[in-house]
């Protein structure tokens, strides 16, 4: 009885074996007929999908610098501001504008003053 189970076991992996075989065969003749396409299709895979520098990988690097240089441009525009600011503070008859600052961004006030702030 065992002897039989194990045969019938060996001769059902023969013949998966001998049609994978087969089928395996039918590629390798596939490529054969098809060289040129067949590199091409290998050297696409590996461009596409295997290589440190992929495509996959390509995309998400030009969507990072895509948005990084949004964020330069929004910094860009502050700094523009920010040089205005001080233009307006260094320029010494303009003692009025650093009050204001002084006021609105650090709260500061004068001695006979009283400061409500509403928010």
């Amino acid at each position: 009885m065992r002897n039989s189970l194990v045969f019938t076991i060996f001769v059902f992996v023969i013949l998966v074996l001998f049609f994978m075989l087969k089928k395996l065969m039918r590629v390798v003749n596939w490529v054969r007929r098809h060289k040129y396409l067949s590199v091409t299709i290998i050297f696409l895979l590996i461009i596409i999908v295997l290589d440190d520098n992929n495509f996959i990988k390509h995309y998400e690097n030009q969507r990072a610098i895509s948005e990084l240089k949004k964020e330069i441009e929004a910094m860009q525009r502050d700094s523009v501001d920010i040089i205005k600011k001080q233009q307006q503070l260094e320029y010494k008859g303009d003692i009025e504008a650093i009050e204001h600052l002084a006021r609105e961004k650090y709260g500061m006030h004068k001695d006979d003053e009283e400061v409500f702030v509403i928010k």
